[in-house]
């Protein structure tokens, strides 16, 4: 290759790769009001294509200072915006008479701040729909929990739609495991280590419900122990085993083609969801689980950062999930029983977010639910560092060569004592295994790419 040539090659290259680092920018952004009070925003995007969201700004005071008039009073928009946009011109509609009250648009005092966001950051909320009319590629995203329609805790959340948390752990260096200190521990599967995950991830903000896994398994529905009329359907989906989840067609009986890091099966609830929503559902590797549980509390702490007291009954965690002694189990003399199973969400398993959610606006990761993880169990996973304990070459072994017998399970119940709810905690059972106190949330990609 001659000099000329070679110039001109290192010139395309260098162009190229600036414009695949092109950073998604809004322009020209316009916002008028009419006299039906329905207000217009238009805006231009380069270098898309983008997530876009929207903040309204207000002035009132005639200062300097610019302050949004909070998520809550902005959900009543539509048009570009909450999803992926393409470059060039758009609008967005919103009716701030429907959801901001005591409005005020005084002229030079309100504006449209609208953010965009490349597709490999994508906003802190996802909204994906799973109802029997749910499309493909049409989630939603949001900024911030205030501006996720009806509030996260909405019952939608719990029944047609998945809602999904992002959390940040790409490059975070934090320790896994637990010390003496929490005196409940148990040493060889819990031994401290420290872990770096490589990526960001989107979470369930809830445990997969009932309802939800009839709508992407309705070749089994009502599978649950737990399954009274009167509120089953935001109760947490149990036995289901780990197999039917991502290995197998409505069935105990895994093929191990499908193992991770393989695709899902496709008739199983995993590859079901797949096909339905077009995006990357995967159970968390247990690793991811423990992040996201501990929500940057470490040793010693509940996921809200309150201390584990490791007592029978401990008063913190009854502010954060079901458990033994608080109300999954029913004190009967000087014991306690199993509930009923036509017992209402009193005892039992609980709706899910019926109690406070950890430091990262997480529900139930403490108690409620046993919660199935991608990997194979093995006593001491100092060794992998936080890799998914599954042998990529050999999917049927974990990654020190030994066979895989066991999965892993996070959380703890309804059923089980304090000690077994700590972020910690390292459960196993058999992939074949269905009880009343093992269900699963979901995870994803963070980010379109």
């Amino acid at each position: 290759m001659n000099t000329k040539s070679l110039l001109l090659a290192v010139l395309t290259a260098a162009i190229a790769a600036t414009m695949q680092a092109a950073v998604p920018r809004v322009s020209n952004t316009q916002m008028t009001q009419a006299a039906n009070r329905l207000v217009t925003i238009t805006y231009e995007l380069a270098d898309g294509p983008a997530v876009i969201t929207l903040d309204i700004e207000t002035n009132v005071t005639g200062t300097a200072e610019w302050g949004s008039i909070g998520g809550a009073n902005i959900q009543q928009v539509t048009g570009d915006v909450w999803k992926k946009v393409e470059t060039g011109s758009h609008t967005m509609q919103w009716r701030p008479d429907l959801s901001w009250p005591d409005h005020k648009i005084a002229a030079g005092g309100t504006r449209a701040a609208i953010t965009a966001w490349a597709l490999d950051n994508t906003p802190d909320y996802m909204v994906v729909d799973i109802s029997a009319a749910a499309q493909s590629n049409t989630q939603k995203y949001y900024p911030a929990a205030d501006f996720v329609p009806g509030g996260v805790t909405n019952g939608l959340y719990k029944t047609t739609k998945l809602l999904m948390r992002k959390i940040m752990a790409k490059d975070v260096e934090w320790t896994m495991g637990s010390t003496t200190l929490e005196t409940k521990r148990n040493a060889t599967r819990e031994a401290t280590h420290q872990v770096t995950l490589t990526n960001n991830y989107y979470i369930g903000v809830f445990p997969v419900t009932q309802a939800q896994w009839d709508l992407i398994q309705p070749s089994r529905l009502a599978p649950s122990y737990f399954n009274n009329a009167a509120d089953r359907a935001m109760r947490p989906v149990e036995q289901v085993c780990y197999n039917e989840i991502r290995n197998a067609a409505n069935s105990t009986t895994a093929d191990t083609a499908y193992d991770w890091p393989h695709d899902p099966n496709p008739g199983s609830f995993l590859g079901l969801l797949r096909t339905k929503t077009g995006l990357d559902f995967d159970l968390p590797s247990e690793a991811q689980w423990e992040f996201a549980a501990r929500a940057g509390n470490g040793d010693t702490k509940w996921g809200d950062g309150s201390g584990i007291l490791n007592t029978d009954k401990d008063g913190n965690l009854d502010l954060l999930g079901r458990y033994e002694r608080d109300g999954g189990k029913v004190l009967s003399g000087s014991s306690y029983a199993i509930p009923a199973q036509s017992c209402g969400a009193a005892n039992g398993t609980a709706i899910v977010g019926s109690y406070a959610p950890n430091a990262w606006g997480i529900y139930d990761m403490h108690g409620n639910m046993w919660e199935w993880c991608l990997d194979w169990y093995e006593d001491n996973i100092n060794a992998p560092g936080g890799k998914v304990n599954i042998d990529p070459a050999a999917s049927a072994n974990t990654l020190s060569g030994a066979s895989g017998a066991n999965r892993v399970l996070r959380g703890g119940s309804w059923s089980d004592a304090v000690g077994y709810c700590r972020p910690a905690f390292r459960n196993r059972i058999t992939p074949t295994y269905r009880g009343n106190s093992c269900g699963f949330r979901v995870l994803c990609s963070a980010g379109l790419q």
